[in-house]
């Protein structure tokens, strides 16, 4: 009896060992945990950011929330199903709705910042209509295909397996191109507010390093991109959608951070427009309006505090009240239109 069991549950080990060599080699399956591993962080990390500190719930908002979401599901999909622990079709409905929803949501997030820096309307709708373009030719097209190639009833699975290979590399190449073109964009017209000493605003010092770093962060994410089109051209299928949700996750992540920054260092500018807010910064510092607001309280009060005297006083306070928002209004017209 002792020997049936142990005979079995070596049996049982060598199958086990055979069944993973089979899904993927071990070096392989570590470098998927490792991808895997880095997405999660930075999805759970960014979503509770986002929920915590957004305050509106704008286009910028929703697209970084579906867009963290959207890789996480989509990890844990190609996990179980690359290793044989959720292989009903559902599956693939999963993965390539979540792939799609991802990627649409990235190029959004950009496009939903670019107005902070690209003041011509017309190119920033020319963007939207990329995107557009883009989402319905190459990522519905590469969904369909996807599970069109992969339903276990389909008598042509080899052929659409076939063209579903080379579709993916056309698409990839397809949104490799569009978020190119989004990130010269930036690169360009945060080059011409670097030269526009009239666009840096007030903290020219603080402007100036954001800017920078946005040249920098949007020059970074070329280089991602290229090196996850050297993945999938190598032939690394199964480690392609691994690394390409980290890919996109370290993305996310890091215009997450430059993109708030940006907006809050030309916030200090005197015109500021984004998605979330419209603000106009007047001209004298913070500080004077906070401490003519002050004064200008102070002579309500004494104004109140006299009217309930005799009519001589009353009379005598207003002339010297309002002589006070002469002179105190003369630097700015804020207390003399009111």
């Amino acid at each position: 009896m002792t020997d049936t069991t142990t005979s079995g549950t070596t049996a049982g080990r060598k199958i086990a060992a055979g069944a993973t060599n089979t899904v993927m080699p071990l070096p392989t399956a570590m470098a998927a945990a490792a991808f895997v591993g880095i997405a999660w962080y930075l999805c759970a990390e960014l979503s509770v950011r986002l929920l915590i500190r957004c305050t509106r719930r704008s286009l910028y908002f929703w697209a970084c929330l579906v867009c963290c979401w959207a890789i996480a599901i989509h990890c844990v999909a190609i996990t179980l199903n690359n290793f044989y622990v959720w292989t009903h079709y559902s599956s693939i409905v999963v993965i390539h709705l979540m792939w799609f929803t991802y990627v649409v949501s990235q190029s959004i997030v950009l496009y939903s910042r670019l107005n902070l820096v690209m003041k011509k309307s017309h190119v920033n709708r020319y963007v939207l209509y990329m995107i557009s373009i883009n989402a319905v030719v190459f990522g519905l097209t590469t969904v369909v295909l996807g599970m069109v190639a992969r339903y276990p009833k389909n008598i042509a699975n080899l052929k659409l397996d076939k063209a579903n290979l080379i579709w993916d590399k056309v698409e990839l190449a397809a949104f490799f191109i569009q978020e190119t073109i989004i990130g010269l964009l930036y690169i360009r017209a945060t080059s011409a507010h670097l030269k526009n000493m009239t666009l840096l605003g007030r903290d020219r010092h603080t402007t100036r390093r954001d800017l920078r770093h946005l040249i920098e962060v949007n020059v970074f994410i070329i280089v991602l991109d290229a090196a996850l089109i050297g993945v999938c051209y190598t032939g690394f299928f199964n480690l392609q959608g691994f690394f390409k949700a980290a890919i996109y996750a370290i993305k996310l992540r890091t215009e997450f951070t430059i993109l708030n920054q940006l907006r809050s260092s030309l916030h200090g500018g005197s015109y500021h427009r984004s998605a979330d807010v419209v603000t106009v910064v007047r001209d004298q510092p913070r500080q004077d309006q906070h401490a003519r607001r002050h004064e200008s309280e102070d002579s309500n009060m004494e104004m109140v505090v006299m009217a309930d005297h005799a009519g001589k006083i009353r009379v005598r306070s207003d002339i010297v009240v309002s002589t006070n928002r002469v002179e105190k209004g003369d630097s700015s017209g804020d207390f003399l239109r009111a």
